[in-house]
């Protein structure tokens, strides 16, 4: 979880666009140094909460971190409104990023226990809470290019997490190939559908151009 800092200097970039970033008591796993990378590059960072909140902030692209989603998975599923405005926002190609308990929001479903609740469903795909905890450094190649890269390179990140998604659909598009590391399926990792990238695994911004290329993206997506 991130404590935010308050008086942290930091040399940025004047602000050219908004992310809304997702911060309550489901998401809050974030590496400080991912967003401070992003107010580098020239983002507005604006906070939300997919629980309590019935609109996003005004922005052009969405960063949905790790966390706890099926622990308050009932007050996800009951907000509505905030579910179809992240869906439509995808369908229409804004960018967005997830991580671990983003990707879990994003899929149909969570199972939890012996409730199971309806989430986003942009991913044909279902969240299974599992007992054993999946820990790992990752490793691997970016194979197609995404929201936040324009090139295929190697990466490396880590991943820790107690579910796993199941009735994975055939077609889906996988932007990581992992040598080290489970990812969603068959050391696959990083699903794409429009312009959204959703993965298991966790990256270092600093590590690439992540941050460059996703808000450059964002600014992209506000001009249109």
């Amino acid at each position: 979880p991130i404590p935010l800092q308050k008086n942290v200097k930091i040399k940025t970039k004047k602000p050219t666009t908004t992310i809304a970033i997702a911060l309550d008591g489901s998401f809050n796993f974030y590496y400080r140094d991912n967003l401070n990378a992003l107010r580098r590059e020239g983002a507005n960072l604006k906070f939300f909460s997919p629980i309590n909140n019935k609109k996003l902030p005004e922005s052009d692209g969405i960063y949905i971190g790790g966390g706890f989603p099926e622990i308050l998975g009932n007050l996800l599923e009951k907000n509505h409104v905030m579910k179809k405005t992240i869906k439509k926002l995808s369908e229409d190609s804004a960018p967005i990023y997830a991580e671990c308990g983003g990707l879990m929001y994003l899929t149909k479903s969570i199972d939890y226990g012996n409730k199971k609740f309806k989430m986003i469903g942009l991913f044909d795909a279902d969240t299974k809470m599992t007992k054993k905890m999946k820990l790992n450094y990752t490793k691997g190649k970016i194979v197609l290019k995404n929201t936040i890269t324009n090139k295929t390179h190697e990466l490396r990140g880590h991943e820790f997490h107690y579910s796993e998604l199941d009735s994975v659909s055939s077609d889906s598009k996988f932007a990581y190939e992992l040598d080290i590391g489970l990812g969603i399926k068959n050391q696959k990792d990083g699903l794409i559908q429009y312009n959204t990238l959703a993965s298991y695994g966790h990256l270092y911004f600093d590590s690439s151009d992540y941050a460059k290329v996703f808000v450059k993206n964002c600014i992209n997506y506000s001009r249109r």
